[in-house]
């Protein structure tokens, strides 16, 4: 083989081996700037997300399609809810409400007030590692409720336990109830910085009050006052 021959062989291996050798280079670049971005969608996160202002407007549907004929009951309620990392999301849920309904024996109760709720959800929904941070949320949190209320129970029958006999009177008392809450739910991105959702509440009451006394038949932001209670809510936020 002559020398120009093997010169000519020599100089195209070194030139086919710099070409992979750049081909490979710019592929490893090409992917190592692609995973930088990815770990940049996904994991760096600024902590503070902004905050969301949500209505509920379950009691609104509610009343619009229910007509129940044995009492009437109104909600009222709003939160603003921060977002931390995509993940926490401290809230404080504010409202009113009132009700009337008629028991039996002829009496009829009336009541009304202010409640408030402090707590905390955690997105369940956390970003795997390459896919870019979701805007929408599976929500679970815990929630701590307090309300105070002005009830009346009209026509409400006592017995006179040192003289006898039994006498009508309309019994007005101001109480506080207290109760703890487990929450899920969803926030969904509907429009631009419009959301969507629902929250399922498993509520419990703390404090039931002084046996024997006539309690509250409905306590606004818990419901019918019993020791445990159940609640929806649809709710309409906006993003800011």
């Amino acid at each position: 083989m002559s020398k120009t021959l093997k010169y000519l062989l020599l100089s195209s291996l070194l030139v086919f081996s710099g070409a992979a050798t750049a081909q490979k280079s710019t592929i490893n670049a090409t992917k190592s700037k692609t995973y930088v971005q990815e770990k940049k969608d996904t994991l760096s996160v600024p902590l503070w997300q902004g905050f969301m202002v949500e209505f509920d407007v379950e009691p609104l549907i509610e009343n619009a399609i229910l007509n129940n004929s044995t009492y009437t009951a109104y909600t009222y309620q709003g939160n603003i809810q921060g977002n931390l990392k995509n993940a926490y999301f401290p809230v404080v849920e504010l409202g009113l409400g009132g009700a009337s309904k008629s028991l039996a024996n002829n009496h009829s109760y009336q009541g009304d007030g202010m409640y408030g709720k402090l707590g905390v959800d955690f997105n369940l929904l956390k970003p795997k590692p390459g896919t870019k941070i979701n805007k929408n949320y599976f929500l679970a949190g815990v929630r701590l409720g307090a309300s105070h209320l002005n009830y009346t129970i009209d026509n409400l029958t006592i017995t006179n336990d040192y003289w006898g006999g039994t006498e009508d009177i309309n019994y007005s008392r101001a109480t506080t109830k207290v109760w703890f809450e487990v929450v899920a739910g969803v926030r969904v991105s509907f429009f631009k910085n419009i959301y969507l959702g629902w929250n399922v509440r498993n509520k419990h009451l703390l404090n039931q009050g002084k046996y024997g006394s006539p309690k509250p038949w409905y306590i606004p932001g818990y419901g019918i006052g019993n020791s445990s209670a159940w609640g929806f809510s649809y709710v309409v936020g906006y993003h800011f």
